[in-house]
């Protein structure tokens, strides 16, 4: 597990990076682990990406530490709650419809027991998949790339 003071000179750093580069958009990813399987999420039809498989996450708010969107998100799109941050997995950059360069870091969270309840609206889906599984589903280069690292690192 990291320590709030270890997650919050990440952070620091990362920013910092992210400043050089002229990024000033983040987005996080939240992996959660059960059983050796990882959650993921497909984004509805009509939404950028649509129909494609990710981790749950979403874009940092204004004033908001990446552990804090880490957990509002994770609660917004799957109804679980966080109990710590333990992995930083590392970051990508990409664009989207209204933004040039946004860069998504992605985290492995401890939750809570609970149910997955889906934010109507943003998924349609989720599955909890293993190494095996992966390739059998729809999802972007760089995401594919994201949760393999996962699967290698356990």
């Amino acid at each position: 597990m990291l320590d709030p003071d270890d997650l919050a000179l990440i952070e620091q750093q990362l920013r910092s990076e992210a400043h050089r580069d002229g990024i000033a958009h983040f987005v996080v990813g939240v992996a959660v682990f059960r059983e050796g399987r990882v959650l993921v999420v497909r984004r509805v039809a009509d939404d950028y990406h649509g129909g494609m498989y990710e981790l749950p996450g979403g874009g940092v708010e204004s004033g908001e530490t990446f552990a804090e969107c880490v957990e509002r998100e994770l609660l917004e799109e799957t109804g679980l709650r966080m109990r710590a941050v333990v992995d930083f997995l590392g970051g990508f950059d990409y664009a989207t419809r209204t933004k040039s360069k946004v860069r998504k870091y992605s985290f492995v969270v401890a939750a809570e027991p609970g149910d997955v309840a889906l934010a109507p609206g943003e998924h349609d889906a989720f599955a909890w998949i293993d190494a095996d599984s992966l390739d059998e589903l729809p999802m972007a280069p760089d995401m594919r790339a994201t949760v393999s690292t996962l699967f290698d690192r356990v």
